[in-house]
């Protein structure tokens, strides 16, 4: 079973990627171009920007998990989609279950039906990412299945790569039944019969400034205030020197800012270059001049959550220096090459895991280096936040 309309086009963006590219293999395009939908502008449809910032520590593991987001209602996954297909006039088909035979049956009745399935699953229990054991579980990623060689017993991804990646079905369906909030989830997507785009753009602007501009300091512009105040905060319970007292799961923090904003979530710089060409796109569609003034900004913005990550691992310190190189690595593998480079990518992989047992239990910082580090981080997080209320201001003015 192979769907021989899709297209292995690459994606930025979990979320926006596997619409763009599912709905590419129905012939669905965009009524301004005559072309398949860039993914910027699927985007600002579905609503645009938002933020996430939650550290959770695991005493088990002696670990912490910084969880980041750049994208609307990324708390809230089914809602960004069903927002996008709402404003698209396209039908979202959800199918969950909580046995396996169903999920497999769900599957297959998607492929054969000549439906790109975009499945919910477990980042840890895909092997080609070659995830340490503290991960199983915690990291929820999404892919689209377009075929099924039955044969050859094997499930082939479509995971922001343009290269094809394989799994057996039972991997499949491990990283599907691992999570229980989204359990064996797929979305099917139907063609609309007509699109207002100009009404979808106007929705996802407003939804944007709504969303982004709300009060909560977990979900919203309040939590980059509240990321830059924990950084040097020694009284809170959650402030980074209180938290990283002893440097467990220090380490693993910083270099899941690099990983999260430069290789997981946009295209190095948080979703917001992407939001810019967005706004630049739409800019003609609903007749605001101004869309072009203000996705200037978000480029600046984005250069800023760039430097942001590089800077959380420092290239002074040879051990960070490597373990960014080698993580540039190994998403270059996986995305340019497929399957093809899976040893290379599993020799990059066992070096990352010896960094991060070696760097976890001998953290390389002084005292006075890891402050430095944190208040350096603090203000840039203090500068972006400030850019990012700027620009939000500007684009609430245009659109409201």
């Amino acid at each position: 079973m192979l769907i021989k309309s899709y297209k292995l086009l690459g994606g930025k963006h979990p979320e926006t990627a596997t619409s763009k590219n599912a709905l590419a293999a129905l012939g669905v395009k965009a009524p301004h171009t005559g072309k398949p939908f860039t993914e910027a502008m699927l985007l600002g449809i579905a609503g645009g920007l938002g933020i996430g910032y939650i550290l959770w520590e695991f005493k088990k593991h002696a670990s912490a998990i910084l969880v980041m987001a750049f994208q609307n209602k990324w708390n809230y996954p089914v809602q960004f989609t069903g927002n996008l297909c709402k404003r698209l006039g396209i039908k979202p088909v959800f199918k969950e279950t909580s046995g396996t035979a169903a999920a497999e049956k769900h599957l297959k009745e998607a492929l054969e039906n000549g439906i790109p399935a975009i499945a919910w699953v477990d980042q840890f229990h895909l092997p080609y990412m070659h995830l340490p054991e503290t991960y199983n579980g915690c990291m929820g990623w999404i892919v689209t299945v377009y075929g099924l060689d039955e044969t050859e017993n094997k499930v082939l991804i479509d995971d922001l790569g343009k290269k094809p990646l394989t799994l057996s079905p039972d991997e499949f369906a491990k990283a599907r039944a691992r999570i229980p909030s989204y359990k064996n989830r797929l979305l099917l997507l139907e063609a609309p019969q007509a699109i207002d785009l100009e009404n979808a753009i106007i929705e996802g602007l407003r939804d944007c400034v709504n969303y982004l501009g709300a009060k909560s300091d977990t979900f919203a512009l309040p939590a980059i205030a509240k990321w830059a105040r924990l950084m040097t905060d020694t009284k809170n319970p959650k402030g980074w020197p209180v938290v990283f007292k002893k440097r467990n799961g220090l380490y693993c923090t910083l270099t899941s800012i690099y990983e999260g904003i430069v290789h997981k979530d946009g295209d190095g710089d948080g979703l917001r270059a992407m939001y810019a060409e967005f706004l630049t796109e739409a800019s003609t569609v609903v007749n605001k001049p101004r869309l072009k003034a203000i996705a200037a900004q978000y480029k600046k913005i984005a250069k800023m959550w760039a430097t942001l990550a590089d800077s959380s691992l420092p290239d002074a310190v040879q051990p960070f220096k490597e373990t960014k190189t080698l993580i540039a690595k190994k998403y270059e593998l996986l995305r340019t090459q497929g399957d093809t480079g899976l040893k290379d990518v599993a020799a990059v992989s066992k070096k990352l895991n010896a960094l991060d047992r070696t760097l976890s239990a001998q953290f390389p910082l002084s005292d006075h280096q890891l402050n430095e580090l944190f208040t350096d981080l603090q203000a840039q997080l203090c500068g972006i936040h400030a850019a990012e209320e700027k620009a939000l201001a500007e684009l609430n003015d245009t659109v409201n």
